[in-house]
């Protein structure tokens, strides 16, 4: 049965941060590289190390204002907790768990950005993670 993406959460350090918007895409590509020689009549690749890209994960900048149902704790967290780690330049570790219990893990550091806002618009911000190990995918919950 399909699921729906609501429920999906993103842990940075082992706080479940509030406010999720999206998540990107998650996995990495191998990179081709060519072994072709002289002797060969077409092309030929084999598959390197896995590649990540930066990881842009968009959050709502809630207040609890905003939003009676959270506490003021729960919407300035995420986006502080974001900050902090950023500031302090450590790699942590980082999860998005899926609604039906699988997730990603990996560790990196991240950066944090406020996105562009227009008239009338819903603030929003970003965390940008930056993976330094490989991201694992597990089915155990």
């Amino acid at each position: 049965m399909e699921l729906l993406s609501s429920g999906t959460a993103y842990y940075l350090n082992g706080q479940n941060l509030y406010g999720l918007k999206s998540t990107p895409e998650l996995g990495g590509t191998k990179e081709k590289k060519e072994v072709t020689n002289l002797l060969d009549t077409a092309h030929r690749y084999i598959a390197g190390l896995y590649k990540y890209d930066d990881l842009t994960f968009d959050f709502y900048y809630n207040s609890s204002t905003a939003n009676p149902n959270v506490s003021a704790a729960q919407t300035a967290a995420a986006f502080r907790a974001a900050r902090a780690v950023e500031l302090s330049g450590a790699s942590v570790q980082q999860k998005v768990e899926f609604p039906d219990g699988t997730y990603f893990t990996w560790s990196g550091q991240v950066a944090t950005k406020i996105k562009k806002m227009d008239a009338d618009g819903v603030m929003e911000f970003s965390i940008i993670s930056i993976p330094n190990t490989p991201l694992v995918y597990s089915t155990d919950s």
